[in-house]
């Protein structure tokens, strides 16, 4: 347990293995203020909010919004500790920024967690790309529906169940 020794495979420092580029493309970043308002406002409205009326509805006036203020302080340490892990001051190697969360990971957790953590990303990702694509089918299918039978008394189409 700690120290690094020949057997234990930490022969070269982990900073030099992060970074393949530059430092001084490491540096280079093209955000102002309102992309970043931007990205926080949709990560915070997002597609959250629909369903939050029926989320209040089931856990009543008492649990919903105790249940609002609990994620909005679990949202809270979530990103002051993302925050915290984006910018790491390294006495011997200055400034190293994690551009990524998949490189935040391998910076504080190593390799093999890097591998599991990305595994597990990738299929969130994937599995919330199926779930917005049959939301947003069926919710397309339902306004269809509605148009069509509300154009139906004017004679325009006929819809068939």
């Amino acid at each position: 347990m700690g120290g690094a020794g020949e057997g234990d495979g930490q022969t070269e420092p982990l900073l030099e293995k992060l970074s393949n580029s530059s430092s001084s493309e490491i540096d280079k970043r093209t955000g102002t203020a309102w992309t970043a308002t931007a990205h926080i406002i949709t990560a915070v409205i997002g597609s959250g909010v629909l369903s939050l009326a029926w989320s209040v509805a089931q856990l009543g006036w008492v649990g919903g919004p105790a249940a609002m203020v609990l994620f909005a302080g679990v949202t809270l340490v979530q990103s002051s500790l993302l925050a915290d892990c984006y910018i790491f001051h390294d006495p011997d190697n200055g400034v190293v920024r994690n551009r990524s969360y998949v490189d935040a990971v391998r910076f504080y957790l190593g390799e093999k967690s890097q591998w599991f953590c990305g595994f597990f990303l990738n299929i969130n990702f994937f599995g919330s790309g199926v779930v917005y694509t049959l939301t947003s089918a069926t919710s397309m299918r339902q306004e269809l529906k509605v148009l069509l039978r509300s154009l139906q008394p004017l004679g325009y189409m006929r819809y068939s169940s």
